[in-house]
């Protein structure tokens, strides 16, 4: 009787302590700790500080190619906001946009067959959380802090009885990890080059059939870079492959054959890391400084 009743708190430790393992490795993740403010607009205020043009006076027009390099900070290790970046938000992508593809990349994601063992409900407001999140980040607003300030902390169900309380990008990552959805073997396992690969093609691809592209170049190269660096902190190997999952994405032949395959990648499936570097070009395979590039 009381091994029963000690089982789930002890699972629930297991993803707790997961999640902490986690922060604790990367200074982005550290960064957006509910504890930690950014630029001291975690508090009150208008989350749109930064924003200082209406989405609908916006010009829809594709706007000119200008390179914007990664601001970082930490030690090299943290993104951090730019007056470029913050630009590129005032003036050529709206948190509606950002919305828009982030949610056609959710929609692609909920029928996956990789991605969708990791997502342990279609209700939650994923799309809009990932959006503000990016917003965030690039102009220093606050519309994702109030966000998760106001999230249901009521802890949901992962895997194995264990519960979870998603609060943070941490958090929901460990979830993620435990998703009920996932194969019991396959339960606590961190994500593999594989499914990194797979979310960014997605991802990329939902950004260019939003027109994302079309409307601000700028932002979708700056974007690339952007998820190249955050990917990291998920499989340090994947960086390295977000401009060949870019290519794919490019490539309607690609598009069609996934889906023809039941919605499963089977040219990355199952492969480690030696096997995927054969899909890269030199240049890239030995691209130490990229997505770092300080001019272009």
């Amino acid at each position: 009787m009381s091994t029963t009743t000690n089982q789930v708190p002890n699972n629930n430790n297991e993803v707790l302590l997961a999640e902490e393992k986690l922060r604790a490795s990367d200074g982005d993740l550290q960064q957006e700790h509910p504890t930690n403010t950014t630029n001291g607009e975690a508090g009150s205020g208008c989350p749109f500080a930064h924003s200082s043009t209406s989405s609908s006076t916006r010009d829809e027009e594709a706007m000119p190619y200008q390179y914007i390099p990664l601001r970082m900070g930490g030690r090299g290790g943290t993104h951090m906001v730019s007056e470029a970046s913050r630009a590129l938000i005032d003036n050529e992508v709206t948190l509606d946009d950002l919305k828009t593809m982030t949610g056609a990349f959710y929609e692609l994601a909920f029928q996956d067959q990789t991605l969708d063992k990791l997502i342990r409900s279609h209700e939650d407001p994923h799309g809009n959380r990932f959006a503000k999140w990016i917003h965030q980040k690039l102009s220093g607003s606050n519309v994702w802090d109030m966000d998760r300030r106001n999230r249901d902390k009521t802890p949901v169900q992962v895997a194995g009885g264990r519960t979870a309380v998603v609060h943070d990008r941490s958090s929901a990552h460990a979830a993620a990890w435990y998703s009920p959805k996932r194969p019991r073997e396959e339960v606590g396992r961190h994500f593999n080059l594989y499914e990194c690969r797979v979310w960014m093609r997605l991802h990329f691809y939902a950004m260019r059939k939003t027109g994302i592209m079309e409307k601000s170049p700028s932002f979708a190269d700056y974007y690339v870079r952007f998820i190249a660096h955050f990917v990291a902190v998920y499989e340090r190997s994947a960086p390295m492959f977000a401009r060949d999952s870019l290519r794919w994405s490019e490539n309607p032949a690609n598009v069609e054959k996934y889906i023809d395959d039941g919605r499963i990648m089977t040219d990355v499936l199952g492969r480690g890391y030696s096997d995927s570097t054969r899909d890269l070009p030199e240049s890239e395979l030995y691209d130490d400084d990229w997505p770092y590039y300080v001019a272009q």
